[in-house]
């Protein structure tokens, strides 16, 4: 019936049958392009699964009968994804190369951090020259045991990342370029546990190198307190060289359960700002799974949200596909230095750094920053996510919803230290005005950083008569009216 339809639809009846046979044969054309174009696909997802993300076998391995085994502990899994999807992005990421840095090549390859997750293992590298090459994951049981024919053939990517499947045991890894027995093999480093149902925060902060001759104390409470009004619940620092004085803050927030501190630390000696990719690298990873949401930021960054709504409230109200939010910046004019150590809340409260700069330009889209769900992100860099898994979405918000107050100085800049003196692209001046927190906010800051440094920095001097007299005489030590400590 087909066939007499288009017979009779036509002038000739033979062009009505060559227009039938040719639609015929079309279609048999495009089916038959499909079926070769889905090979193809499927042929290049084995290709991407077997040879960009390593090889393996089905045996799952048992270490050692020594160690004990809680429940997370007892997966094993012969790939790092089993996502069709997945897979096929990376392979189109490395095929752009979205991640090649090629830096610090005469560094030796060993691990900042390794993260154990539900269905993976991630290990961040020092390195920075060694993408899209092959590495081995090296597993090891409790005993730092390796755990035999455990072993796992991975690539490097993005730079300074090796994913590895889970192995049933393993609680340190290492890496090699090998198998071959007389390689040495960098130390294991014992995995941090990131296996988490549900993440425990909902929104933490990863803070960039610290480095530089400028005093951190006031600075760092200043960050922290801010942060935690705006509903993030953890910060991870990076410590590049910090005095001890410095510290002493970080020390304490570590005991509160606040933030955790890495200390960034290598054999091959490097400029401290070379190590701010392989940090965000890192802090990607250390993210995952421990927090619905991170922001990357630096010392002098703080995000603002609104008197009605705060940040961890914006965040909340995102559609589930929303993966990344990108914020634009409020540089404020930080015309000096901060204090270089506490003297008392009357000169600590004039020194506040939300106080003390509150002079800034208009909002800009230049240097911003981002909020990113760790998960749903492929490749993370300083200012924005590079990659994003497929379906995620990236939106902006304007500078009424939140915004990155960037404490811009105007004395240690590498660029420009008048950088908000210099006229436009149209020749006019900026137009600097004053932008104080809240006030409500700005109290709570208050209150917060006051009680914080006087639990660190004032010191009550000891009453050295109140001492027991037994406890310095038994040992022998001096009189502690005369000395404080024993003299070795």
């Amino acid at each position: 019936m087909m066939f007499i339809s288009d017979v009779r639809d036509s002038k000739d009846g033979q062009s009505g049958l060559f227009h039938f046979v040719t639609m015929r044969c079309g279609t048999n054309t495009i089916s038959l392009f499909r079926f070769v174009l889905l090979c193809c696909a499927g042929l290049l997802c084995w290709k991407c699964t077997y040879y960009f993300f390593g090889y393996s076998n089905d045996y799952e391995f048992q270490p050692s009968n020594q160690c004990h085994l809680p429940s997370w502990n007892q997966k094993h899994t012969n790939f790092v994804t089993r996502s069709v999807l997945n897979n096929f992005s990376r392979w189109l990421w490395m095929k752009l190369e979205l991640s090649k840095e090629n830096n610090q090549n005469y560094t030796s390859i060993s691990i900042l951090g390794a993260y154990v997750y539900p269905d993976q293992i991630s290990i961040s590298l020092t390195s920075q020259y060694t993408v899209q090459q092959n590495l081995f994951c090296r597993y090891y049981d409790c005993k730092q045991t390796e755990i035999p024919g455990s072993s796992y053939r991975s690539v490097v990517f993005p730079e300074s990342v090796l994913h590895c499947p889970r192995r049933i045991g393993a609680e340190f890894v290492s890496v090699s370029r090998s198998l071959d027995e007389e390689e040495e093999i960098s130390e294991p480093v014992r995995l941090t546990f990131r296996s988490f149902e549900k993440p425990p925060h909902d929104l933490t902060v990863c803070v960039g190198p610290m480095y530089g001759n400028e005093s951190k104390w006031l600075q760092i409470v200043d960050f922290v307190e801010h942060m935690k009004l705006e509903g993030a619940t953890f910060v991870y620092f990076y410590v590049g060289v910090i005095s001890d004085y410095d510290r002493k803050i970080l020390t304490d927030y570590v005991r509160t359960g606040d933030v955790e501190v890495i200390d960034l630390h290598d054999k091959y000696e490097r400029p401290y700002y070379a190590w701010h990719l392989i940090t965000i690298q890192d802090c990607h990873l250390r993210a995952k799974y421990h927090s619905k949401w991170v922001s990357f930021l630096d010392l002098d960054e703080r995000i603002s949200g609104t008197k009605n709504q705060s940040l961890i409230q914006l965040l909340n109200v995102q559609e589930p596909n929303v993966g990344e939010i990108q914020l634009p910046v409020l540089n404020i004019i930080k015309y000096g230095d901060v204090a270089k150590e506490f003297e008392n809340v009357v000169k600590l409260k004039e020194e506040m750094i939300f106080r003390k700069w509150t002079d800034s330009i208009d909002p800009t889209w230049n240097a911003s920053k981002a909020i990113v769900k760790p998960e749903k992100i492929g490749i993370m860099f300083i200012h924005n996510a590079i990659a994003k898994l497929p379906g995620v979405k990236t939106i902006q918000v304007n500078e009424s919803q939140a915004v990155v107050r960037h404490l811009r100085s105007t004395k240690h800049r590498v660029d420009n230290n008048d950088w908000h003196l210099v006229p436009q692209v149209d020749g006019t001046l900026r137009k600097i005005m004053k932008r104080p927190l809240e006030s409500e906010f700005a109290e709570k800051m208050t209150n917060a950083i006051v009680q914080r440094v006087l639990n660190v920095y004032d010191r009550v001097p000891v009453k050295c008569d109140r001492i027991a007299r037994y406890l310095w005489e038994s040992r022998r030590f001096l009189d502690p009216c005369e000395s404080m400590s024993s003299v070795f």
